[in-house]
C-alpha cells in the first residue's frame, strides 16, 4: 500500500526516550493507515531496538524496523529515504516527539495538500527546567500556499530547519543528496538542499514537532558543537558544493536565499573556531579562510563583519577584538 506520509526516525542510544517518540505517533484510524513509520536502528549499542520490536509487531502496517551497522546520522536519512514509500517524508528524531493531537491534524492536511514542502510550527521543551518556547511564523498565514520563485525572499532563516518540513518524497529523491556519514548536523543538508528543486510550500500554524532540548551529550550544546566542528565545516562545504551544482536553475531570488544562508553558516563557523584554545584556532582559521578565499563566491561571504575583522586585523588583535564584539 502506498503512503500519504513517511516518517524516518533515527535511533542510536535513546531507548530511555523512544517509547515517548513511538506513542506520539500511534493516532486514530484511518488517519494511522496512511503513515508509514520507518524506525532504523543504526547500530545502536542500547536496548532500543527491542522496544521498537514491540511497536511494529503491534502496528505491523505502520512500523517498519530497519537494523542496519553505525553509519551515522547521515546513512540513516540516505536510507529512509531510500525506503520511504509516502508521498511526504519527515523526520523525527528518537529523543524527540510529536503533539498528537496536532500529528493527527497535520495527517488531515496532508490529503488536501499537493505542495512540494508542507513546513509547521515546533516547540522547544525544556523538559528539565520545566518550560517551552514555541518556535512560530508570524510572518506567514495561516494554512496558505507560497510560490518559492516569488515569496522566498520575504522568508526569514529559521522557515527552513528540519523540525518543520516535510518533504515531497519525490522532491527528497532529485535532490540526490549523498549524506556524509559518520557525522553530525546533516540534518541541515535535508531542509536546505531539496529547496533547490521545490516550486510551492504550503503552511500550517500546527504545534506539531516538540524537540526536547537539555539532554546530557546533545549535539546543539556549545562544546560538543565545538568537539564537533569538523561535521559543521563538512557540512557546510556540501552544501555550498551542492549550490555550485544546481545554481543554473535557481532562481534569482532562490540565490539570493541561498547565499544567505551559506553566509549565516560560513560566519558561524568562524565563531565556533575562534573559540577554540589559542593554536588550534589560528591554524584552523587560517585553514577554514583560505577555503572561503579561494571560493567563487568570497565576495558575498567576505560581507561578514567575521570576514572583514580577520582580513584586515592581525590574528591576536582579531580574536581579543572579536571577543569584545560578541559581548
Amino acid at each position: 500500500m502506498n503512503k500519504l506520509l513517511t516518517i524516518i526516525v533515527p535511533i542510536y542510544n535513546t531507548q530511555d526516550y523512544l517509547r515517548t517518540c513511538m506513542d506520539s505517533l500511534v493516532i486514530k484510524e484511518p488517519l494511522m493507515a496512511l503513515v508509514e513509520v520507518l524506525l532504523i536502528i543504526d547500530g545502536s549499542p542500547d536496548n532500543a531496538i527491542e522496544i521498537a520490536r514491540e511497536f511494529e509487531a503491534r502496528y505491523p502496517q505502520v512500523f517498519v524496523l530497519i537494523n542496519k551497522p553505525n553509519g551515522g546520522y547521515g546513512s540513516v536519512l540516505k536510507r529512509g529515504i531510500e525506503e520511504a514509500r509516502g508521498k511526504y517524508t519527515k523526520i523525527l528524531d528518537s529523543d524527540d516527539w510529536y503533539d498528537n493531537q496536532a500529528f493527527e491534524a497535520f495527517v488531515e492536511a496532508l490529503q488536501t495538500v499537493d505542495c512540494d514542502v508542507v513546513v509547521t510550527d515546533f516547540v522547544k521543551e525544556f523538559v528539565f527546567e520545566n518550560r517551552s518556547e514555541l518556535q512560530a511564523l508570524p510572518k506567514l498565514k495561516n494554512e496558505k500556499v507560497y510560490h518559492l520563485d516569488d515569496a522566498i525572499s520575504t522568508f526569514g532563516k529559521d522557515v527552513f530547519v528540519m523540525h518543520r518540513l516535510a518533504y515531497k518524497t519525490a522532491i527528497l529523491r532529485k535532490a540526490k543528496i549523498d549524506f556524509p556519514e559518520k557525522i553530525s548536523y546533516t540534518d541541515t543538508l535535508f531542509a536546505a538542499i531539496p529547496l533547490f528543486f521545490a516550486k510551492d510550500l504550503y503552511y500550517t500554524n500546527l504545534k506539531l514537532y516538540r524537540y526536547f532540548i537539555g539532554r546530557e551529550g546533545q549535539t546543539i550544546a556549545p562544546a560538543t558543537v565545538r568537539k564537533n566542528r569538523k561535521s559543521v565545516e563538512t557540512v557546510i562545504r556540501y552544501y555550498y558544493k551542492k549550490y555550485l551544482e544546481n545554481k543554473a536553475v535557481l532562481s534569482v531570488e532562490k540565490d539570493k536565499f541561498t547565499l544567505r544562508s551559506l553566509q549565516d553558516l560560513v560566519e558561524m563557523y568562524y565563531r565556533i573556531l575562534y573559540h577554540l584554545p589559542y593554536a588550534d584556532s589560528q591554524k584552523e582559521m587560517a585553514e577554514w579562510h583560505q577555503f572561503i578565499k579561494n571560493s567563487e563566491d568570497y565576495r558575498r561571504f567576505s560581507e561578514s563583519k567575521m570576514i572583514t575583522y580577520y582580513n584586515i586585523l592581525p590574528y591576536f588583535i582579531f580574536r581579543y577584538t572579536s571577543v569584545i564584539w560578541q559581548k
